[in-house]
């Protein structure tokens, strides 16, 4: 899986760097970044070692917990599709199609590890739960970095404005009904897609006849 994830997020990449040559246009420069970020959940996830609670692995779930909603928000980046006279529309639709992709996929495989490291300590039900509600914070955190822009970061370079505009959200949803739509709409779209990959390779398997 670790070999198909490189190659992936590599035609994702090669992608980008074909259309900077062909257009001599620096234009999605953003998909780089988001891939990488897309990418920081997946290495934090991995650095938590057993199922031990310690100082350590706690420090590594907080640290995905933040970057978590950085990897399924490039589906958002589909905004950005439009028409333009340098290049097919159909190039960057697979461009950024890719790269949404390759993002969802970096950040449900963090996911996976972290429900791993959960059922240790909670029963099934629980994980269930907990499941959904870091999905429910992830969509949140969608809706943060693409209509508020927010970055992960700004939890510590402007965590009183942040703050400020979570608990009016939260305290007063009926004056956000955006906020909320694109919370839950990620939030089940998330779910769905997460149970489906965990169900598809008994059905993909080499083995599977």
């Amino acid at each position: 899986m670790k070999r198909i994830l490189i190659y992936s997020v590599a035609f994702s990449i090669a992608l980008y760097l074909f259309r900077v040559v062909y257009t001599g246009s620096l234009l999605f420069l953003f998909i780089p970044w988001n891939l990488f970020l897309a990418w920081l959940p997946l290495f934090f996830s991995s650095r938590i070692k057993g199922a031990s609670i310690t100082i350590r692995n706690g420090l590594f779930f907080c640290l995905w917990l933040l970057f978590f909603p950085n990897a399924p928000y490039l589906i958002t980046d589909l905004f950005h599709l439009e028409q333009r006279e340098d290049i097919p529309l159909y190039f960057d639709l697979v461009l950024l199609f890719t790269a949404a992709w390759n993002g969802l996929l970096m950040g449900l495989l963090s996911f996976k590890q972290i429900e791993q490291k959960m059922l240790h300590h909670f029963s099934f039900k629980k994980v269930q739960l907990i499941t959904g509600f870091c999905f429910l914070l992830c969509g949140f955190g969608i809706y943060l970095g693409r209509y508020e822009r927010y970055n992960s970061w700004h939890l510590l370079t402007q965590p009183f404005t942040l703050a400020e505009d979570i608990v009016s959200k939260i305290i007063q949803p009926w004056n956000y009904p955006r906020a909320w739509a694109v919370t839950v709409l990620f939030t089940l779209l998330l779910l769905l897609i997460y149970e489906t990959l965990k169900k598809m390779p008994a059905h993909f398997s080499e083995q599977a006849k």
